[in-house]
Protein backbone atom coordinates (compact mmCIF):
# COMPACT_ATOMS: atom_id res chain seq x y z
CA UNK A 1 0.00 0.00 0.00
CA UNK A 2 1.22 3.62 -0.90
CA UNK A 3 1.92 6.16 1.50
CA UNK A 4 -0.76 7.78 -0.70
CA UNK A 5 -3.08 5.74 0.40
CA UNK A 6 -3.04 4.96 3.54
CA UNK A 7 -3.18 9.02 4.50
CA UNK A 8 -6.64 8.49 2.09
CA UNK A 9 -8.06 6.43 4.71
CA UNK A 10 -7.64 8.52 7.59
CA UNK A 11 -11.24 9.47 7.63
CA UNK A 12 -12.95 11.68 9.86
CA UNK A 13 -14.28 15.39 9.99
CA UNK A 14 -10.68 16.28 12.29
CA UNK A 15 -8.27 15.64 9.33
CA UNK A 16 -6.82 18.71 7.37
CA UNK A 17 -5.71 15.96 4.67
CA UNK A 18 -8.76 15.18 2.17
CA UNK A 19 -8.70 12.27 -0.74
CA UNK A 20 -8.69 14.90 -2.85
CA UNK A 21 -5.72 16.92 -1.74
CA UNK A 22 -3.68 13.51 -1.73
CA UNK A 23 -5.28 12.74 -4.98
CA UNK A 24 -2.93 15.81 -6.84
CA UNK A 25 0.11 15.66 -4.73
CA UNK A 26 3.03 14.53 -6.72
CA UNK A 27 4.30 10.79 -6.25
CA UNK A 28 7.64 12.86 -4.72
CA UNK A 29 8.69 11.06 -1.40
CA UNK A 30 6.66 11.54 1.70
CA UNK A 31 7.78 14.16 4.01
CA UNK A 32 6.11 14.75 7.04
CA UNK A 33 7.18 17.59 10.11
CA UNK A 34 6.22 17.72 13.97
CA UNK A 35 6.42 21.33 14.04
CA UNK A 36 6.18 21.02 17.84
CA UNK A 37 6.15 24.28 20.69
CA UNK A 38 9.81 23.46 22.01
CA UNK A 39 11.06 20.87 19.34
CA UNK A 40 10.44 19.93 15.62
CA UNK A 41 11.38 16.80 13.86
CA UNK A 42 11.55 15.91 9.98
CA UNK A 43 11.21 12.45 8.91
CA UNK A 44 10.36 10.14 5.88
CA UNK A 45 8.94 7.15 4.69
CA UNK A 46 11.38 5.14 2.95
CA UNK A 47 11.22 2.49 0.21
CA UNK A 48 9.56 -0.05 2.45
CA UNK A 49 6.85 2.75 3.87
CA UNK A 50 8.57 3.05 6.94
CA UNK A 51 9.13 6.11 9.06
CA UNK A 52 12.54 7.45 9.37
CA UNK A 53 13.85 10.68 11.16
CA UNK A 54 15.90 13.07 9.64
CA UNK A 55 18.87 14.23 11.50
CA UNK A 56 19.59 18.32 11.20
CA UNK A 57 22.75 19.65 10.04
CA UNK A 58 24.15 18.79 13.91
CA UNK A 59 23.27 15.09 13.89
CA UNK A 60 19.85 15.93 16.38
CA UNK A 61 17.14 13.74 15.50
CA UNK A 62 14.97 16.70 17.27
CA UNK A 63 15.81 20.28 16.96
CA UNK A 64 14.72 22.69 19.35
CA UNK A 65 12.39 25.11 18.24
CA UNK A 66 14.56 28.16 19.23
CA UNK A 67 15.40 31.20 17.00
CA UNK A 68 18.38 33.61 18.33
CA UNK A 69 19.86 36.14 16.23
CA UNK A 70 23.22 37.15 16.94
CA UNK A 71 25.02 40.41 16.46
CA UNK A 72 25.72 40.26 12.63
CA UNK A 73 22.06 39.90 12.03
CA UNK A 74 22.55 36.07 11.13
CA UNK A 75 19.54 33.67 12.09
CA UNK A 76 20.65 30.65 14.47
CA UNK A 77 17.96 28.15 15.06
CA UNK A 78 18.15 25.30 17.41
CA UNK A 79 20.13 24.29 19.97
CA UNK A 80 23.05 26.57 19.49
CA UNK A 81 19.91 29.23 19.44
CA UNK A 82 19.19 27.68 23.08
CA UNK A 83 22.74 28.31 24.37
CA UNK A 84 22.31 31.89 23.71
CA UNK A 85 19.58 32.27 25.39
CA UNK A 86 20.96 32.55 28.35
CA UNK A 87 23.60 35.37 27.43
CA UNK A 88 21.10 37.25 25.41
CA UNK A 89 17.43 36.60 25.73
CA UNK A 90 16.20 39.34 24.44
CA UNK A 91 17.60 37.92 20.99
CA UNK A 92 16.01 34.56 21.36
CA UNK A 93 12.11 33.67 20.40
CA UNK A 94 10.90 30.40 22.04
CA UNK A 95 6.98 29.13 21.48
CA UNK A 96 6.16 30.80 18.51
CA UNK A 97 3.03 28.06 18.22
CA UNK A 98 1.35 28.96 20.98
CA UNK A 99 0.99 32.49 19.12
CA UNK A 100 0.01 30.82 15.48
CA UNK A 101 -2.93 32.90 14.06
CA UNK A 102 -2.05 35.67 16.48
CA UNK A 103 -2.38 38.67 14.13
CA UNK A 104 -0.90 41.26 16.34
CA UNK A 105 1.62 39.04 18.12
CA UNK A 106 4.99 39.88 16.94
CA UNK A 107 8.54 39.97 18.63
CA UNK A 108 10.97 43.14 17.89
CA UNK A 109 14.79 42.59 17.41
CA UNK A 110 17.48 44.18 15.74
CA UNK A 111 14.72 47.03 15.03
CA UNK A 112 12.79 44.09 13.15
CA UNK A 113 9.31 42.93 13.64
CA UNK A 114 9.20 39.16 13.70
CA UNK A 115 5.46 37.37 13.25
CA UNK A 116 5.13 33.87 14.82
CA UNK A 117 4.85 32.85 10.96
CA UNK A 118 8.51 34.06 10.01
CA UNK A 119 9.53 32.74 13.28
CA UNK A 120 8.07 29.43 11.96
CA UNK A 121 8.88 29.47 8.54
CA UNK A 122 12.40 29.81 10.17
CA UNK A 123 12.28 26.32 12.33
CA UNK A 124 10.73 24.63 9.34
CA UNK A 125 13.71 25.91 6.80
CA UNK A 126 16.62 24.86 9.35
CA UNK A 127 14.75 21.22 9.30
CA UNK A 128 14.25 21.30 5.58
CA UNK A 129 17.87 22.29 4.65
CA UNK A 130 19.08 19.17 6.98
CA UNK A 131 16.86 17.29 4.75
CA UNK A 132 17.83 18.42 1.31
CA UNK A 133 21.27 17.35 2.39
CA UNK A 134 20.17 14.09 2.70
CA UNK A 135 17.57 13.52 0.43
CA UNK A 136 17.59 16.00 -2.74
CA UNK A 137 15.01 18.64 -3.26
CA UNK A 138 11.81 18.56 -0.95
CA UNK A 139 8.79 20.83 -2.44
CA UNK A 140 6.06 18.88 -0.51
CA UNK A 141 5.49 18.44 3.40
CA UNK A 142 2.36 17.41 5.79
CA UNK A 143 2.52 18.97 9.02
CA UNK A 144 1.22 17.35 12.10
CA UNK A 145 -1.00 20.49 14.11
CA UNK A 146 -2.91 20.15 17.07
CA UNK A 147 -6.66 18.85 16.73
CA UNK A 148 -7.87 22.15 18.08
CA UNK A 149 -6.09 24.44 15.85
CA UNK A 150 -8.42 26.90 14.64
CA UNK A 151 -9.12 27.69 10.43
CA UNK A 152 -6.47 30.89 11.61
CA UNK A 153 -3.83 28.89 13.05
CA UNK A 154 -4.10 26.73 10.33
CA UNK A 155 -3.78 29.10 7.90
CA UNK A 156 -0.33 30.47 9.59
CA UNK A 157 1.09 26.65 9.95
CA UNK A 158 0.37 26.55 6.01
CA UNK A 159 2.20 30.14 5.39
CA UNK A 160 5.02 29.17 6.93
CA UNK A 161 5.38 26.39 5.00
CA UNK A 162 5.30 27.98 1.77
CA UNK A 163 7.76 30.78 3.16
CA UNK A 164 10.34 27.99 4.22
CA UNK A 165 10.15 27.01 0.72
CA UNK A 166 7.39 24.33 0.71
CA UNK A 167 5.30 24.52 -2.72
CA UNK A 168 2.66 22.43 -0.83
CA UNK A 169 1.65 21.72 2.62
CA UNK A 170 -0.77 19.65 3.84
CA UNK A 171 -1.64 19.04 7.47
CA UNK A 172 -2.50 16.26 9.97
CA UNK A 173 -3.92 16.65 13.07
CA UNK A 174 -1.56 15.06 15.59
CA UNK A 175 -3.34 12.30 17.38
CA UNK A 176 -4.73 11.14 14.04
CA UNK A 177 -0.58 10.70 13.36
CA UNK A 178 0.16 9.49 16.53
CA UNK A 179 -2.63 7.07 15.83
CA UNK A 180 -1.04 5.95 12.71
CA UNK A 181 2.31 5.59 14.35
CA UNK A 182 0.90 3.25 16.28
CA UNK A 183 -1.54 1.41 14.09
CA UNK A 184 1.17 0.47 11.51
CA UNK A 185 4.16 0.69 14.03
CA UNK A 186 8.02 -0.62 12.69
CA UNK A 187 6.86 -2.72 10.03
CA UNK A 188 5.41 0.41 7.55
CA UNK A 189 2.39 0.55 5.77
CA UNK A 190 0.39 -2.41 6.07
CA UNK A 191 -3.12 -2.78 7.58
CA UNK A 192 -3.23 -6.09 7.54
CA UNK A 193 -2.36 -7.05 10.95
CA UNK A 194 -5.52 -6.08 12.36
CA UNK A 195 -7.23 -8.31 12.57
CA UNK A 196 -10.38 -7.03 14.56
CA UNK A 197 -11.33 -3.49 14.94
CA UNK A 198 -10.30 -1.29 18.14
CA UNK A 199 -10.80 2.17 19.89
CA UNK A 200 -8.04 3.60 21.10
CA UNK A 201 -8.00 7.28 23.04
CA UNK A 202 -4.53 8.97 22.08
CA UNK A 203 -3.36 10.87 25.02
CA UNK A 204 -0.30 13.50 23.49
CA UNK A 205 0.78 15.92 25.70
CA UNK A 206 3.66 18.12 23.96
CA UNK A 207 5.66 20.82 24.67
CA UNK A 208 2.88 23.22 24.37
CA UNK A 209 -0.47 22.07 24.02
CA UNK A 210 -2.60 18.94 24.79
CA UNK A 211 -4.60 16.57 22.24
CA UNK A 212 -6.74 13.53 22.75
CA UNK A 213 -8.61 11.77 19.98
CA UNK A 214 -10.44 8.53 20.00
CA UNK A 215 -9.65 6.54 17.02
CA UNK A 216 -11.28 4.04 15.73
CA UNK A 217 -9.09 1.28 13.27
CA UNK A 218 -9.90 -1.70 11.73
CA UNK A 219 -8.33 -3.11 8.32
CA UNK A 220 -8.13 -0.93 5.53
CA UNK A 221 -9.24 2.01 7.74
CA UNK A 222 -8.50 4.68 10.60
CA UNK A 223 -11.43 6.74 11.84
CA UNK A 224 -11.27 9.36 13.96
CA UNK A 225 -14.10 9.22 16.12
CA UNK A 226 -13.67 12.54 18.44
CA UNK A 227 -10.95 15.22 19.31
CA UNK A 228 -10.23 17.71 22.42
CA UNK A 229 -7.75 19.42 23.74
CA UNK A 230 -6.10 22.27 25.35
CA UNK A 231 -4.11 24.87 23.67
CA UNK A 232 -2.90 26.35 26.44
CA UNK A 233 -1.57 23.12 28.28
CA UNK A 234 1.94 21.34 27.80
CA UNK A 235 5.14 20.86 28.62
CA UNK A 236 6.31 24.01 29.62
CA UNK A 237 3.76 24.52 31.99
CA UNK A 238 5.17 21.93 34.43
CA UNK A 239 8.49 23.84 34.09
CA UNK A 240 7.24 26.73 35.11
CA UNK A 241 5.98 25.13 37.68
CA UNK A 242 9.75 24.45 38.88
CA UNK A 243 10.80 27.84 38.05
CA UNK A 244 8.36 29.31 40.41
CA UNK A 245 9.41 26.68 43.37
CA UNK A 246 13.22 27.74 42.92
CA UNK A 247 12.18 30.94 42.86
CA UNK A 248 9.99 31.34 45.93
CA UNK A 249 13.14 29.65 47.75
CA UNK A 250 15.87 32.28 46.40
CA UNK A 251 12.86 35.27 47.32
CA UNK A 252 12.69 33.78 51.07
CA UNK A 253 16.35 33.48 51.38
CA UNK A 254 17.63 36.80 49.69
CA UNK A 255 14.70 38.96 48.81
CA UNK A 256 15.04 39.11 45.76
CA UNK A 257 13.38 37.19 42.51
CA UNK A 258 15.58 35.84 40.18
CA UNK A 259 12.22 36.08 37.76
CA UNK A 260 12.73 40.09 37.09
CA UNK A 261 15.68 40.37 34.98
CA UNK A 262 15.68 37.88 31.44
CA UNK A 263 18.97 36.43 31.86
CA UNK A 264 18.20 34.60 35.03
CA UNK A 265 14.82 33.71 34.07
CA UNK A 266 15.98 32.29 31.03
CA UNK A 267 18.84 30.41 33.25
CA UNK A 268 16.43 29.36 35.42
CA UNK A 269 13.80 28.23 32.89
CA UNK A 270 16.53 25.72 31.62
CA UNK A 271 17.72 24.28 35.17
CA UNK A 272 13.67 23.67 35.48
CA UNK A 273 13.68 21.54 32.57
CA UNK A 274 16.29 19.49 33.08
CA UNK A 275 15.26 19.00 36.72
CA UNK A 276 11.82 18.04 35.56
CA UNK A 277 13.17 15.49 33.07
CA UNK A 278 14.90 13.98 36.16
CA UNK A 279 12.23 13.75 38.28
CA UNK A 280 10.47 11.47 35.71
CA UNK A 281 12.88 8.68 36.60
CA UNK A 282 14.18 10.30 39.99
CA UNK A 283 12.79 10.64 43.46
CA UNK A 284 14.33 14.15 43.51
CA UNK A 285 16.22 16.69 41.28
CA UNK A 286 18.64 19.64 41.66
CA UNK A 287 17.57 23.90 40.17
CA UNK A 288 20.48 26.49 40.62
CA UNK A 289 19.71 29.81 40.91
CA UNK A 290 21.63 32.35 39.60
CA UNK A 291 20.58 36.06 40.24
CA UNK A 292 22.48 39.20 41.11
CA UNK A 293 25.69 37.38 42.08
CA UNK A 294 24.41 34.97 43.51
CA UNK A 295 24.47 30.74 43.41
CA UNK A 296 22.33 29.09 45.32
CA UNK A 297 21.16 24.88 44.32
CA UNK A 298 17.75 23.08 46.07
CA UNK A 299 16.96 20.24 46.09
CA UNK A 300 13.27 19.69 44.71
CA UNK A 301 11.28 16.43 45.86
CA UNK A 302 9.10 14.67 43.10
CA UNK A 303 6.56 14.60 45.84
CA UNK A 304 6.73 18.34 46.29
CA UNK A 305 6.72 19.26 42.86
CA UNK A 306 3.56 16.76 41.93
CA UNK A 307 1.90 18.39 44.69
CA UNK A 308 2.68 21.79 42.85
CA UNK A 309 1.70 20.74 39.31
CA UNK A 310 -1.84 19.36 40.59
CA UNK A 311 -3.65 21.64 38.83
CA UNK A 312 -2.15 21.19 35.72
CA UNK A 313 -2.93 17.46 35.63
CA UNK A 314 -6.25 18.17 36.74
CA UNK A 315 -6.90 20.28 33.47
CA UNK A 316 -5.62 17.16 31.76
CA UNK A 317 -8.38 14.75 33.62
CA UNK A 318 -10.95 17.33 32.96
CA UNK A 319 -10.12 17.00 28.91
CA UNK A 320 -10.52 13.19 28.96
CA UNK A 321 -13.58 13.20 31.34
CA UNK A 322 -14.85 15.77 28.67
CA UNK A 323 -14.26 14.08 25.67
CA UNK A 324 -15.59 10.91 26.83
CA UNK A 325 -18.98 12.03 28.45
CA UNK A 326 -19.36 14.60 25.42
CA UNK A 327 -19.45 11.47 23.10
CA UNK A 328 -21.39 9.03 25.12
CA UNK A 329 -17.54 7.02 25.40
CA UNK A 330 -17.45 4.86 28.89
CA UNK A 331 -13.94 3.20 29.74
CA UNK A 332 -15.07 0.00 28.72
CA UNK A 333 -15.16 1.20 25.30
CA UNK A 334 -11.87 2.19 24.65
CA UNK A 335 -9.46 -0.78 24.27
CA UNK A 336 -5.81 1.31 24.52
CA UNK A 337 -4.91 4.38 25.99
CA UNK A 338 -1.89 5.81 23.72
CA UNK A 339 0.22 8.13 25.67
CA UNK A 340 2.37 10.03 23.59
CA UNK A 341 4.31 13.80 23.39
Amino acid sequence: MSSRQVLSRITGHTTAITDRGLANMSQSRAIGIDLGTTYSCIAQLNEHGQPVTLTNAEGELSTPSVVFFDDQGQVIVGTEALRNAIASPDRVVQHAKRHMGEDGKFWKIHGFRYSPVQISALILRKLLEGAREQLGEITEAVITVPAQFSDAQREATVQAGRAAGLERVEMINEPVAAALCHVLGSDGLNFSVLSEAQQILVFDLGGGTLDLAVVRYRQDEVQVIASDGDLELGGLDWTRVLVNLAAERFIAQFGVDPRETPESLQFLSLEAEQAKRSLSVRARAAITVRHQNRLKTWQVERGEFEQSSRVLLERCRQVVQRILKDNRFGWARIDTVLTTG
